[in-house]
């Protein structure tokens, strides 16, 4: 037995294919040593299994020649093509297109798309993408995921977001790309831990798909584990928050670092990338690649260009050169408080500012964050503040100063954590009762004060600023009766007092209402009647302000109070001056006149515009503000009784000093977003057209399945417009019973256009199941075709090649169809290509013919791999000197990086040399630097080695996917 096996030999061991490497002995025991498919590399005494030599198909099927046909089961063209449609739809993601474009249920820009793209086609996915509020950065995130997994390159992914924003981005996930992610709290800790025993590394399994809130993942408890840990893909959602400043740096930049040095690929999301200092900017630069830019060297536009994507609104041009987004004009309306309404603020500034003194004396600060909680109520309306003053006074007069102790979330909101609005609002609601009180007289006291209080707000009947804004609203809808209007509103109190006041009007029953409590599937209900029916005023609170896209129907927007954190305005205003807004967008701040706050927000406003005007950019200017502690500023003002005018002059000199340093970044054109205009459509159209070629069209799609499942004794019913009923063989089953599926649609739009239909997308479950089958069976590896394109008779070879680089990380995929004619055995993959996208005449070919063919198999095949071999070496070149464009730039880089952070290391051992000649020990600062020029050439030759092995372009062995009989018409009878 052992002479009758040869080295590459095709056998079935144990009905396993095989492929024979070697036979020998030893002693008396023969053994075979042997690839085995699904299993790898086995050496296994031959009489202990059963070896069964595969037949080659084509000498089987000489003695059948007069019998084959396109129809014959065993020279199927129908199954052939179905095949090799498996393989195409297989290795498609892998030419270098966008699986993505046609398997997310999301209506894509061009520009969305070429940032895509470009990430895709760079070295390493490691990027900082910042465009601009309401340009899409959560769909970029998710079509570059979407990409990775279909590359299988993104099975741990790690999303590390605000905690208010977690929910945000399962939903956006899960309804937009079909990406299911489980949520890592304290519950699924110790869920976790549990299961796998507290000596396991909860956070080093595989295939792990998490979101998780910044605030949780930088808990003290988790840091030894997540350096063990390595993740395919770490997205960071408000990437800013995470940021490095200096030696000083949080924990949350310090999780951060530890983090994404742990993950191959990276996306940083962040629309305020820069705070006008310039520490946290080039630390999130050095989190995409911490060998781009040492510490002395300055950051230029070439190095930022290489790993940050950013657009901004103005950047943005249609195909004729016009600018996609519209202007927007932002105006405060004054708005004078009646006597008592000013008798009412006064009284509650004043109750505040007692409250907030004692607290920071007796070392409270959650009562001081209380009371800054009541003055931002003050401000909003009768309603919020009459609201809050009862539940303060009901909260004494129950528990009689007691305090207790606070929730989770409540803890979370003091120490800065963002919550989801419902959460925000109760964690509100408690912190409302504590109190600083010593006493029953001093209690008593502040009982006497909030009646009082309670009493004037009570008594006023409707504030100044509900009846201004409801006198507006009325003459808007009578001059403009198609017109809509969003109004905001930042507290639930408020909303629920403004509902109320306009339940008079004639237009009430057309009023919708978005608030924390409403709920997620409801949302997306009313934001579609807004935009499609006859209502005419949504209210809002900031539960509204992410997630919601009403540009093309509404451009008018009222701010009932402004937000005291400028990025949530900015985020309200996203919501209709987003891309599809085709009209400016007219926005209406009102304001009490006289007030601090007003004075503030005035100056805030005047700075973002007029900043905004110069850079173009409103998010810069967010970003700049987004460590400025207004909260504090304001109430440091109450506390000590300033004027308005002090605290606006504050603020102006801490601004003036952020300004400068965002210009001069500007100058340096170090942050201004690029262009996206008519040429860089053109370029990505490009692609665009590529990969619908590669991936084909819905219809190709449905027939596909169609035909797949009928190949498996399934079917696929059409019942109704663009809707199927997948009907599933049991063998697709895990119960092993048939099942169904449906209603299914192909239809990209038609699915985001109707709820409850799933889209059959290249990428679902089903085609994927469908492609394994059909490559795994035998069935339709040899085909049968009569072509009219083809003039001589011949044969078409299909490979599958591949190539990966160093790591063992898969570059590219190629289907290279070679058809070599009999009588010339002349190789032409363009005739290949023909003869695949061709369907059979269904005729009866000349026996003698396919026979002949048959007989020459192995000699034409020979001129296909002699073919087969200078494609692979040119396709290998092209892939290597493109991938070395990079490389060198990446050498480059890192030389640049080393021979900087030597000098500046060396610098500081001369510098404590000299120390030393004059007499003090400095042996130990010495042996540390030194220590560290060690660890840095270390560190450097790792990065070599790395960029050593990525440059490599490895061909993998080709593999004949099948074979098919090619014959002219001619030949048919």
């Amino acid at each position: 037995m052992v002479m009758d096996l040869e080295p590459g030999q095709q056998v079935r061991i144990d009905g396993q294919p095989a492929e024979v490497i070697r036979t020998y002995s030893v002693g008396d025991i023969d053994y075979l040593r042997a690839y085995i498919e699904d299993t790898g590399v086995k050496t296994v005494s031959l009489a202990d299994v059963t070896v069964e030599p595969v037949t080659d198909q084509a000498d089987t099927l000489v003695a059948q020649a007069e019998e084959l046909h396109p129809r014959h089961e065993a020279v199927a063209a129908d199954r052939f093509d179905l095949r090799m449609e498996a393989l195409n739809l297989t290795i498609a993601h892998e030419q270098g297109q966008l699986l993505s474009i046609s398997n997310s249920l999301v209506r894509l820009e061009p520009y969305q798309l070429d940032c895509v793209n470009e990430v895709m086609q760079s070295l390493r996915q490691r990027y900082l993408i910042a465009d601009d509020v309401g340009l899409g950065k959560t769909i970029e995130a998710g079509l570059i995921l979407k990409e990775l997994r279909a590359r299988n390159r993104a099975e741990g992914v790690l999303f590390v977001v605000p905690a208010h924003l977690q929910k945000k981005w399962i939903r956006d996930m899960d309804r937009f790309f079909g990406i299911d992610l489980t949520v890592a709290d304290r519950a699924w800790v110790e869920g976790e831990r549990r299961r796998l025993g507290e000596a396991a590394n909860i956070w080093a399994q595989d295939d792990l798909q998490l979101v998780t809130s910044m605030a949780f993942l930088r808990q003290d408890e988790f840091q030894p584990a997540l350096e063990e840990a390595f993740w395919d893909i770490v997205i960071v959602d408000e990437a800013h928050k995470a940021a490095g400043r200096g030696d000083d740096s949080s924990k949350t930049a310090r999780m951060a670092e530890r983090v994404v040095q742990n993950s191959e690929s990276l996306l940083l999301l962040s629309a305020t990338p820069h705070d006008g200092k310039g520490e946290g900017f080039r630390s999130l630069i050095s989190y995409v690649d911490p060998f781009l830019v040492a510490e002395d060297q300055d950051l230029t536009r070439e190095t930022v260009d290489r790993v940050m994507i950013r657009r901004g609104k103005t950047t943005i041009y249609d195909d004729d050169g016009e600018r996609i987004f519209p202007d927007r004009d932002v105006q405060t309306v004054p708005v004078s408080m009646s006597p008592a309404e000013q008798e009412l603020y006064d009284g509650v500034t004043e109750y505040v500012q007692e409250v907030y003194n004692r607290s920071a004396e007796l070392n409270k600060p959650a009562v001081g964050f209380a009371m800054a909680l009541m003055q931002k109520r003050l401000v909003s309306s009768v309603g919020a503040i009459r609201e809050t003053l009862r539940r303060r006074l009901r909260a004494l007069l129950e528990q009689g100063g007691a305090d207790g102790d606070l929730s989770q979330d409540a803890r979370a909101y003091l120490d800065g954590e963002d919550l989801e609005e419902d959460d925000r609002e109760a964690a509100e609601h408690e912190l409302e009762r504590l109190t600083v009180t010593e006493g029953d007289a001093e209690l008593q006291r502040e009982i006497d004060t909030l009646q009082d209080l309670v009493a004037l707000a009570e008594d006023l009947p409707v504030d100044t600023k509900a009846r201004k804004v409801k006198r507006y609203i009325q003459q808007l809808f009578d001059e403009h009766p198609e017109e809509k209007l969003l109004l905001f509103t930042e507290y639930r109190d408020t909303l629920e007092y403004l509902r109320g006041e306009l339940a008079d009007q004639p237009w009430a029953d057309e009023i919708l209402v978005i608030h924390g409590d409403v709920p997620k599937d409801e949302r997306q209900a009313i934001e579609d009647a807004f935009n499609h029916g006859e209502e005419r005023l949504l209210l809002a609170t900031d539960a509204a302000s992410e997630g919601i896209d009403l540009q093309h129907s509404c451009h008018i927007m009222i701010n009932y109070e402004l937000p005291w954190n400028p990025n949530r305005l900015e985020q309200r205003i996203g919501r209709i001056h987003r891309y599809g807004q085709d009209q400016e967008v007219k926005v209406w701040n009102f304001q009490f006149d006289g007030t601090r706050e007003n004075e503030i927000f005035e100056l805030l406003q005047e700075k973002v515009e007029a900043i905004r005007s110069k850079v173009g950019s409103t998010a810069d200017v967010l970003g700049m503000l987004d460590d400025v502690d207004l909260d504090g500023l304001i109430m440091r003002s109450v506390r000590n009784d300033e004027p308005p005018e002090a605290t606006a002059d504050e603020l102006e000199e801490l601004l003036a000093e952020r300004e400068q340093t965002l210009m001069e970044w500007y100058e340096r054109s170090l942050i201004d977003p690029s262009t996206f205009d008519a040429e860089s459509r053109r370029r990505i159209q490009e692609v665009i057209d590529d990969s619908a070629d590669v991936f084909g069209t819905p219809a190709d799609i449905r027939r596909f399945v169609e035909r797949g499942l009928e190949s498996f004794e399934g079917r696929l019913e059409k019942t109704g417009n663009q809707l199927y009923t997948a009907h599933l063989p049991a063998s697709f089953s895990a119960s092993g019973s048939a099942t169904e599926r449906g209603p299914v649609t192909f239809d990209r739009e038609f699915a985001m256009d109707h709820e409850g239909i799933e889209h059959l997308s290249p990428d679902d479950q089903l085609v994927r199941q469908l492609r394994e089958r059909l490559l795994a069976d035998d069935q339709g590896r040899l085909g049968l075709k009569l072509v009219p394109s083809v003039e001589q008779p011949g044969i078409t070879f299909v490979y599958r090649a591949g190539f990966e680089d160093g790591t063992g990380e898969l570059i590219r995929e190629e289907r290279i169809p070679v058809f070599v004619d009999q009588a010339q055995a002349n190789p032409q993959r363009p005739v290949g290509e023909q003869v695949l996208q061709a369907e059979s005449v269904h005729a009866m070919p000349d026996g003698a013919t396919v026979r002949q063919l048959l007989t020459d198999r192995d000699r034409l095949e020979t001129a296909a791999e002699q073919y087969l071999a200078n494609v692979i070496d040119a396709s290998r070149a092209e892939i290597r000197e493109r991938r070395l464009v990079d490389i060198e730039q990446k050498r480059s880089d890192l030389e640049a990086y080393a021979a900087a952070e030597r000098e500046r290391i060396e610098a500081f051992i001369e510098d404590y040399q000299s120390q030393a000649a004059s007499g003090q020990d400095m042996d130990i600062s010495i042996r540390n630097q030194r220590q560290r020029l060690d660890q840095l050439e270390s560190r450097k030759e790792q990065r070599m080695a790395e960029l050593e092995r990525r440059g490599k372009v490895i061909s993998l062995a080709p593999e004949l996917a099948g074979w098919c009989l090619t014959l002219p018409v001619g030949d048919g009878q």
